[in-house]
């Protein structure tokens, strides 16, 4: 028999509100937990929405925030000292967060991905689009045909 191990004062403080999915404790004592709306590490709140990518090689979870160009989101590393399912709760709350991911190329040249993302508490998905390396997101022209893919799958999707 496996008894649960006693959650620490500084990993119940955080999101009182919200029900715990997981949690660590980081080497240097930050607190970490996985809510199902929310990753909570110490004063930093990343909603699932805008995390884009999770590696985890133990000890280290890394996890990429969303940004308008491929892996250019700020990256937070955490060096888990103790880990309650953590890790396994934050790869599969951000893998649930997608409801749907493609790339869609442009012309005449540049490939951007659209990603619609689910977010506790609302129906309708948010849509976000991702800047492919070669792509230049400041082309008014490109920027139109990512709206206008947009536009199509929010009207065909939600």
């Amino acid at each position: 028999m496996r008894l649960r191990p006693r959650v620490p004062d500084e990993v119940r403080a955080l999101a009182p509100a919200e029900r715990h999915l997981g949690w660590a404790l980081a080497e240097d004592g930050t607190p970490l937990v996985a809510t199902p709306t929310s990753l909570y590490a110490g004063e930093l709140v990343l909603p699932w929405a805008q995390v884009a990518k999770v590696s985890c090689v133990p000890p280290l979870l890394a996890v990429r925030e969303v940004a308008p160009v491929e892996d250019a989101g700020t990256e937070h590393r955490f060096v888990l000292a103790d880990d309650e399912r953590l890790a396994e709760v934050v790869r599969t709350q951000v893998t649930s967060s997608v409801a749907w991911s493609d790339v869609r190329r442009l012309q005449p040249a540049g490939k951007v991905r659209v990603v619609g993302r689910r977010v506790p508490g609302t129906d309708a998905l948010h849509w976000q689009v991702v800047w492919l390396e070669g792509t230049d997101p400041a082309d008014p022209a490109l920027r139109a045909q990512a709206d206008a893919h947009v536009a199509a799958l929010r009207g065909s999707l939600g």
